[in-house]
């Protein structure tokens, strides 16, 4: 069996299919690793494997993904290319070699020098720490140096490793899975969806940077592609709203959704509510309120109430959810199809699909008065008893 790659929707179950994988590994005698970013995927991962094999296990291990790169990549063999020991990392966000607030670089950063690598390229000045930014790109030189001898030691170790989150990565985090995978051909499964890159995991533009360009990494790794197009979260009206934000890319998603409580069954599908209508909208449904920014929505929200931003409720589903968008998003559901085109990167059209694809039986877009017009979505009439219908 190829080492493989899933395309994974939201809701689509990935992480149950996840520990459902692991737990036959675990019950064969093998032992499993799963590798994601963010603390939140790394706690629900640890949380859903207890709930679903009943307890705990050694054998089942979740590492973040910088802990992944310095303790089983790095730290063992790093000999290779620097004698002191790294003790822990030092989480970059920007390039560390640059001076801040300006075009101009730290003098002696380079990667080399006469003597091999240069420790102050991915070392902090005491040598002990390495900048998160570049752990990717000095783990594929230690493999380099020790004849890929961290890939050896993991496969002989873990019997099946998992990469959640892929869509994060960027540029060297691709060469480490190359690595990997000239060692381990059939032990590997990548899972991610690029509909949901809202995070990068470093810095600079090394590609495969864009998500055509990481499905095409995978192709050339010979990767086996999958695709988990089925949401168990959301009903089928809110999937055909989430698939319009990435057109023609991914296969329709289809609802797995069966059977709507009839407690919520009065009040279902996408609306917009005015701004006037907020208060009455929260106190009729108590849906989650999802926010670009935490200073939206400060004129009609209760100062007392939680909210998300759309980047801190990946991963989360509600039965209901109200959104607070930019105008940029507005327009877009105004029929303006191109507004993303000129984007730098996809962050904005990725959390607009993030932030739909939240809620399992409505969801409702704060719009003013000057978009209402224009947006294909039925406005809530403070009754609740329509059924909206996406007309997309």
């Amino acid at each position: 069996m190829a080492n493989e790659f899933w395309i994974a929707g939201a809701g689509s179950g990935k992480t149950h299919k996840i520990i459902e994988e692991a737990i036959e590994v675990i019950e064969a005698g093998g032992r499993v690793l799963v590798v994601t970013y963010t603390m939140s995927n790394q706690a629900e991962l640890r949380s859903r494997f207890v709930e679903v094999y009943g307890r705990s296990s050694d054998d089942f291990v979740v590492k973040g993904l910088f802990s992944f790169y310095l303790e089983d990549l790095v730290r063992p063999y790093q000999n290779a290319v620097f004698p002191e020991r790294i003790a822990t990392t030092m989480f970059t966000e920007q390039n560390p070699h640059l001076i801040p607030r300006t075009k101009s670089w730290y003098p002696n950063r380079g990667e080399k020098t006469e003597g091999g690598l240069n420790p102050l390229h991915y070392l902090t000045s005491c040598k002990t720490k390495a900048y998160t930014g570049l752990l990717a790109k000095l783990a594929t030189r230690v493999a380099a140096a020790s004849k890929n001898a961290p890939a050896k030691r993991l496969k002989e170790i873990y019997q099946r490793v998992f990469f959640d989150e892929v869509q994060d990565l960027v540029g060297w985090d691709y060469d480490v899975i190359k690595t990997l995978n000239k060692v381990m051909p059939d032990s590997i499964c990548c899972v991610g969806d690029f509909r949901q890159t809202i995070y990068t995991t470093t810095f600079g533009h090394k590609a495969p940077e864009t998500p055509q360009q990481k499905i095409q990494y995978f192709q050339s790794l010979k990767f086996e592609q999958r695709s988990l197009p089925k949401n168990r979260r959301c009903i089928q009206d809110i999937c055909d709203l989430s698939d319009t934000i990435h057109p023609g890319l991914y296969d329709k998603t289809q609802s797995e959704v069966v059977g709507v409580p009839d407690e919520v069954a009065h009040h279902c599908g996408a609306f917009v509510i005015r701004p006037s209508q907020v208060s009455e909208y929260l106190a009729t449904f108590k849906p989650q309120v999802l926010r670009w920014s935490s200073s939206m929505g400060k004129g009609y929200l209760p100062a007392s109430l939680s909210c998300h931003s759309f980047g801190s409720s990946k991963g989360l589903g509600f039965d209901r959810v109200m959104i607070i968008s930019p105008d940029k998003h507005l327009k877009y559901l105004g029929g303006d199809l191109r507004v993303f085109d000129k984007d730098k990167t996809e962050e904005s059209r990725n959390k607009l699909y993030v932030a739909i694809t939240r809620a399992r039986y409505s969801l409702a877009f704060v719009v003013d008065d000057e978009h209402l017009a224009n947006i294909q979505l039925p406005l809530w009439d403070g009754m609740g008893q329509a059924v909206a219908q996406p007309v997309f």
